[in-house]
């Protein structure tokens, strides 16, 4: 009984405990985004909060299904051979969850590269991805029984977890590529684009790694449910990865620090420590101030940059 107990529960079990560390990582992301962030396009926050929720959801029905085996059927050795509805309905939430942040992804390559071909070859083998996901999901419910599950779904479940690895880093690879192309030289853009790149580099390695993982436990371990603790955990690591992009965005602020006229000539981006030297040009000078503001505008989505200079004249009464 031990050994069965241990082969069938110890994955989820762990499954369950990152996915719970995990979830409180998105919260913390979804609260900072809506703090910081609540201009954005109704779409993009529409879609923060749709993935906020399918977490929350996925999360409690993994926690139910650990519930239902270690303390509401405890001791019922019966059990353990059948799954429970609510651990395939968590991996129909978690497949959902990958398929929305690789279109994301996916729509973010469109505007980076403006090449529709590569764009539709990732979606295809994304939806082709999800597609094996579902299909493996909608067997769990017909095959309770974890062996009779197995032996149907054994060539979909490989074919299915191995193009997950190839997606991911197909994406992760062509993100990197575009992004290096939209380096600026300027130090502030640069530095929001290292940290996107480490954060694609980063995405791409983990949720690959998540996948083979998921390949070698299913495969070297038939009589063991291993490979389910690295399937939960993989839907929070996409969640946090299109959280985090969103996030490392800086804000577009507009620089307006006014030093005091040097010769009628008010520039924003003079230093203070000009305001003693000046004070006897400012009151002897009688032409009009003039306000230059400069706003730099980096869409890290894919938009070109926007560089302008707001010339404003201002005239004064000296």
């Amino acid at each position: 009984m031990p050994s069965v107990v241990v082969s069938i529960m110890q994955g989820p079990l762990c499954g369950a405990l990152a996915t719970m560390l995990l979830y409180g990582v998105i919260c913390m992301q979804t609260f900072h985004y809506w703090q910081a962030y609540g201009h954005d396009r109704k779409i993009l926050k529409c879609l923060v909060a749709f993935i906020w929720i399918l977490e929350t959801v996925h999360t409690a029905l993994t926690v139910y299904a650990v519930e239902f085996y270690l303390i509401m059927h405890f001791g019922d050795v019966a059990n353990l051979a059948y799954a429970v509805w609510g651990m395939p309905a968590s991996y129909v939430i978690g497949f959902i969850i990958a398929y929305a942040v690789n279109l994301c992804f996916i729509w973010r390559i469109l505007q980076l590269s403006q090449k529709r071909w590569i764009t539709i070859c990732l979606a295809i083998l994304a939806t082709i991805r999800c597609g094996f996901g579902l299909a493996n999901c909608s067997l769990s419910f017909y095959y309770p029984m974890w062996k009779i599950f197995r032996q149907h779904v054994f060539p979909t479940m490989v074919v299915g977890w191995v193009l997950s690895a190839v997606v991911d880093s197909a994406i992760a690879f062509t993100l990197c590529i575009y992004l290096r192309q939209r380096r600026t030289g300027m130090n502030t853009t640069d530095s929001i684009l290292n940290r996107l790149l480490l954060y694609s580099i980063n995405t791409g390695a983990i949720t690959s790694f998540c996948a083979v993982l998921v390949v070698i436990m299913f495969l070297s371990l038939p009589n063991n449910l291993a490979f389910i603790g690295f399937v939960q955990v993989q839907s929070k690591l996409y969640a946090i990865s299109f959280l985090a992009s969103l996030n490392t965005r800086k804000r577009p602020e507009t620089t307006n620090q006014t030093a005091p006229a040097v010769e009628g000539v008010a520039v924003s981006f003079m230093p203070n420590f000009l305001t003693s030297k000046t004070s006897s040009y400012q009151q002897s000078s009688h032409l009009p101030p003039i306000e230059v503001r400069k706003s730099i505008v980096m869409d890290i989505y894919g938009d070109a940059p926007d560089i302008g200079i707001d010339s404003t004249v201002h005239e004064s009464e000296c």
